[in-house]
């Protein structure tokens, strides 16, 4: 696991304030439609940063109503996607391609 990589990570507080308090100023990546939701009484959110910014934000913070929860390593995640990826270029062959899209 490296520093650098980025984490998802789940964010619970029992109101709104607490939610907002901690991620004023936070600068943690909230994803293009950040979606706060409730999850029995307590209200939840996902955002992405790296564990050394969670901790420093978590020693800084006074907030103590807000529980961290670390999803996975996103940036693991990736890798192992990218992975999952070919190398080779499968229009080399200047074959028309089989499938069930729609063949132009």
């Amino acid at each position: 696991m490296a520093d650098g990589d980025v984490h998802r990570i789940k964010l619970r507080a029992q109101t709104l304030e607490e939610l907002r308090a901690f991620l004023d100023g936070s600068g943690f990546d909230l994803g293009c439609r950040p979606v706060v939701h409730r999850e029995g009484n307590e209200f939840v959110v996902e955002v992405y940063a790296p564990l050394p910014e969670v901790d420093r934000l978590r020693s800084a913070r006074s907030v103590s109503g807000v529980d961290v929860t670390v999803v996975e390593n996103a940036s693991e995640v990736g890798r192992n996607r990218q992975a999952e990826v070919g190398s080779g270029n499968r229009f080399a062959a200047r074959q028309a391609l089989r499938g069930l899209g729609i063949k132009e």
